[in-house]
């Protein structure tokens, strides 16, 4: 998969994102539980649930974080980014200009 910034994705990158997205999930889940069931609800399956997608989370996070290392490729937004229609732009201005409007 690729980006628009030219970034390749790995399967490393990948598989973290969901284990991160697994951690979310089962953290929602636990949540819900205790929602749905209310007093009634079992606050040690809730608790195994929500501490478990907490370290998913955590995991996949951290993980992504040492794989990608985004604090070293960190993106400049004053620097205008290089999008290969500069020169399309300046041949669509002269065409306007030889049509006459």
């Amino acid at each position: 998969m690729v980006s628009g910034t030219g970034k390749h994705f790995t399967s490393v990158s990948l598989g973290l994102a969901l284990v991160g997205g697994l951690g979310v999930t089962l953290m929602c889940v636990a949540g819900g539980i205790g929602v749905i069931e209310g007093a009634n609800a079992d606050s040690g399956v809730i608790g195994l649930l929500f501490a478990g997608g907490l370290g998913l989370f955590i995991v996949g996070a951290a993980g992504w974080f040492f794989v990608e290392q985004p604090h070293k490729h960190f993106d400049d937004i004053e620097q205008p980014m290089y999008h290969g229609h500069e020169e399309h732009h300046q041949d669509e201005a002269h065409g306007e200009e030889a049509h006459g409007h």
